[in-house]
């Protein structure tokens, strides 16, 4: 009886295969770097070969595997498989992945969006557990994020939906990487937090006020910081960091809010830099959607830090088909 998946996990840097149990506990992992440079045929002759490898490694058969699912980032079609010039994947133009791997391994190939294979990853095993309508949404190098009703990923006409951090707060705002201004990603990404410290730190120091612990951290280059500087300076009590936490809970919160009133969840979870901030930042967020979201879906949900961190990734590729 075949009682064992295997999940595929996609990125620009590093390629991840892991074998589980049907009740999503990890048995075997390879991790290999992509070497994207190298284009799409090397890829997927890796990724046949670290399927073989992993499988092997925890003393299975190729028979024993009931599917596979695919954690990849987008765009890319769900229902066909295929994978549409990721912008991390230079050359993976129409690729037919989930064809492919079918072709290959004979056995069903789910393949997902990783923001929403994320969400549906934490629905199932991590922070979402016994709530019926999840929002995820990570805060890393762009906002990103994936709604999951009733244990299914909501995909919209195109698997497009779930693009929350795409939504415009201020249309003249900062330009944001899909080329529009004012974008939520524009103003609570990583860099974007990062590019808000640089700026209010040239304004002081042309102001000649005395340097921040933001500075200390970065032994004096403004740079060089990043928003993790942000966040430990904020910890120590330095003001102007403080400040840019407020400023990035203030956006984040107004994001949410319209969320919230949109989408009606049970609970968000945030991923990535709101855990590593915790209540922080966390918070002031909170505040902020109580203040903005429309009374009634305001005292429905729960604003929480996603739980699964560093295992993210492998569970997402699992949860599409447990």
């Amino acid at each position: 009886m075949k009682e064992h998946v295997v999940g595929i996990d996609i990125g620009g840097t590093k390629l991840a295969t892991v074998v589980a149990d049907k009740t999503g506990h990890i048995l075997g992992k390879v991790r290999k770097p992509t070497h994207s440079e190298k284009g799409p045929e090397y890829a997927i002759g890796l990724l046949f070969d670290m399927v073989r490898e992993v499988v092997s490694q925890v003393g299975l058969e190729q028979t024993s595997i009931s599917a596979i699912g695919v954690s990849c980032g987008g765009p890319l079609d769900t229902k066909t498989g295929i994978v549409y010039s990721p912008p991390n994947l230079p050359g993976w133009d129409a690729l037919p992945l989930k064809a492919l791997l079918e072709s290959e391994f004979q056995v069903p190939v789910i393949i997902e969006n990783d923001a929403n294979a994320s969400a549906l990853a934490e629905f199932r095993f991590g922070g979402g557990r016994g709530y019926s309508a999840v929002l995820y949404m990570t805060m890393s190098t762009g906002i990103g994020g994936g709604i999951v009703i009733d244990g299914q990923v909501y995909h919209g006409a195109n698997d497009s939906a779930g693009e929350v951090g795409h939504q415009i707060l201020l249309p003249n705002g900062p330009r944001c990487g899909c080329g529009k201004r004012g974008c939520l990603e524009a103003l609570c990404s990583g860099p974007a937090i990062a590019r808000r410290a640089q700026a209010a730190l040239q304004k002081e120091q042309k102001g000649g006020k005395s340097p921040t612990a933001l500075l200390t951290l970065t032994d004096g280059r403004i740079e060089a910081i990043k928003s993790e500087h942000v966040l430990a300076a904020a910890r120590t009590g330095d003001a102007l960091a403080l400040e840019l936490v407020q400023e990035t809970a203030y956006y984040m919160g107004w994001g949410i809010a319209n969320l919230v009133n949109i989408l009606n969840p049970d609970i968000v979870l945030l991923g990535t830099i709101a855990v590593a901030a915790g209540d922080l930042l966390l918070d002031p967020i909170r505040e902020t959607v109580s203040n903005f979201a429309m009374t009634r879906p305001a005292e429905a949900v729960h604003i929480a830090p996603a739980e699964l961190g560093d295992a993210l990734g492998d569970l997402a590729a699992v949860a599409l088909v447990v």
